[in-house]
């Protein structure tokens, strides 16, 4: 059985891991001067090299003859390198999570090196220890042998105790940029001698999130074709997944309100067996690409830090940002954010997504329009028999007749529920209304204030507003309207409306 490129390719020197130079140099600093700490804790997502740097430094500190940091080619080298020296000791505690394990450990750990200068302890997802399993091992992290190191390695470090923390010199490794995940691909493409475009390498390299070990897997499973030259289509039909053209497609006619192109291209996801979630996550990825393309500036240098997309998708979604208004991307984020959430539960899996575009292209239900319709005719009747004296009274004195409630501490923290539910049930709405003043509350009619209009359309659109009334009726006990106006007209400038992207979206900007 021939070996998995990732175990193949695996690191062999420092000088060979690429995009960690921070965590690099500091190992390397500690092993010329000979300061050597008795526990780390390397923490980072999946596929980061924790693990390989973690071999790499336990090689280096037992290598007595070495060129720089390049171990020299002994027998003792040789076994470290294999991963065949008996005092390099690896424990995966995902799969031996009870303090059995651990006081194993604690029995050996005072047993001196066989052959190398340090026993080396690699604790692999060192999160998954049970309670008892961390106190046992807290109990060796206090007073450990001189010739004892420790090397944990997490994913969750937010599941490491503090007590455990406090006992290790930590170090954050940081996901690979795409350009790094480029370069290692494409040195192990030419080492097996297969040919692999460059818009090959980079879908691979973004598929990957950042993670070295996924992209070394995905590249393996594309090796699969037995073909000698890859391209792009080769990857997207291998990988099984939806190429940006199809997204960007799907967003490029939502932005010309094109509904049925957009509904065709979905029933297309549908027949050729797409993941949907998969499907409506990439959606979302690249409307905040195209976000962040339409609030910064295009000259701006730091835009690359928050995109993680193929250069060609950039520019075409740079073109489809000058012909949005940044109010209606969020938007777009929201209705996709709402439609990911429902579809898990969905009976019809694309219902959720196809809903989605009919409220971003402004389609409402007939009845909705009809009642609208009625509502305005009501109106004009009303108005019509009224005598001009009755109107001139009532201009003159609008609120004579009105039971004006006080904006009580009663009716704030009523307010408050009302929001917080829906931010559970809802969460753009819920946020939207979280940034509304309340102006008044008289005759069962709670009125709120806004800063644009955005944000009233999006208070009052489809069934938005009767699932605000209703859960209303629920915390003031009785039937309530809401009624929303304007406070402010000024146009929201882009830092606001980033803010308010990155609270519906859950995330920060950088």
């Amino acid at each position: 059985m021939s070996k998995t490129l990732y175990r193949k390719y695996r690191p062999q020197n420092f000088s060979d891991v690429l995009g960690q130079d921070h965590i690099i140099k500091t190992l390397q600093n500690a092993i010329a001067r000979n300061r050597i700490a008795h526990a780390y804790i390397f923490t980072g997502p999946r596929g980061t090299g924790k693990t390989s740097v973690a071999r790499l430094f336990a090689t280096t500190v037992n290598t007595k003859k070495r060129k720089g940091f390049t171990p020299v080619n002994d027998d003792v080298a040789q076994k470290l390198k294999k991963g065949e020296s008996m005092d390099i000791i690896e424990i995966d505690a995902a799969s031996s999570t009870s303090v059995e394990g651990i006081r194993t450990l604690r029995e050996t750990v005072n047993i001196t090196p066989s052959e190398t200068i340090f026993k080396v302890y690699i604790i692999d997802e060192v999160h998954m220890l049970s309670t008892s399993a961390f106190n046992a091992l807290l109990k060796t992290l206090e007073e450990p042998p001189e010739h004892v190191i420790f090397i944990l390695a997490t994913t969750e470090i937010h599941k490491v105790p503090e007590t455990i923390l406090s006992r290790c010199q930590r170090f954050d490794f940081s996901r690979f940029s795409t350009e790094d995940i480029m370069q290692k691909l494409q040195k192990i493409a030419d080492s097996e001698e297969i040919k692999i475009s460059p818009e090959a390498l980079e879908l691979i390299a973004v598929a990957a999130n950042g993670g070295m070990r996924d992209a070394e897997s995905l590249l393996a499973q594309v090796f699969t074709n037995d073909s000698k030259n890859i391209t792009e289509e080769d990857v997207s039909r291998t990988l099984g997944n939806t190429t940006g053209h199809e997204m960007i497609d799907i967003i490029s006619a939502l932005s010309q309100n094109n509904i049925s192109q957009a509904l065709s291209l979905i029933h297309s996801l549908v027949q050729n067996g797409h993941n949907l979630e998969a499907c409506i996550a990439s959606l979302i990825e690249k409307l905040r690409t195209t976000l962040f393309l339409s609030v910064y500036n295009t000259t701006n240098t730091d835009i690359q830090k928050l995109i993680t997309a193929p250069k060609k998708e950039i520019e075409k979604l740079r073109e489809i940002a000058h012909t949005l208004s940044t109010e209606k991307i969020i938007y777009m984020i929201e209705e996709f954010t709402t439609a990911l959430q429902k579809t898990k539960n969905s009976t019809i899996p694309q219902l959720p997504l196809e809903i989605a575009v009919l409220n971003i292209c402004d389609i409402k239900p007939k009845n909705e329009v009809n009642v609208s319709k009625k509502n305005k005719e009501l109106t004009s009747q009303n108005t019509s028999t009224k005598s001009e004296e009755e109107v001139k009274k009532e201009n003159e004195e609008p609120t004579k007749n009105t039971e004006k409630s006080p904006i009580t501490k009663n009716i704030t923290n009523m307010w408050k529920k009302v929001t917080q539910e829906l931010e559970k049930e809802h969460k753009s709405i819920g946020t939207t209304l979280s940034m509304c003043t309340i102006e008044e509350c008289a005759n069962n009619t709670l009125t709120i204030s806004t800063n644009t209009a955005f944000y009233k359309e999006k208070i009052l659109q489809g069934t938005n507003r009767a699932l605000i009334e209703n859960i209303m009726q629920k915390y003031f006990q009785k039937k309530m309207s809401l009624h929303v106006t304007i406070k402010n007209t000024k146009k929201t400038s882009s830092s606001e409306l980033l803010s308010y992207a990155t609270q519906i979206m859950g995330g920060t900007a950088v």
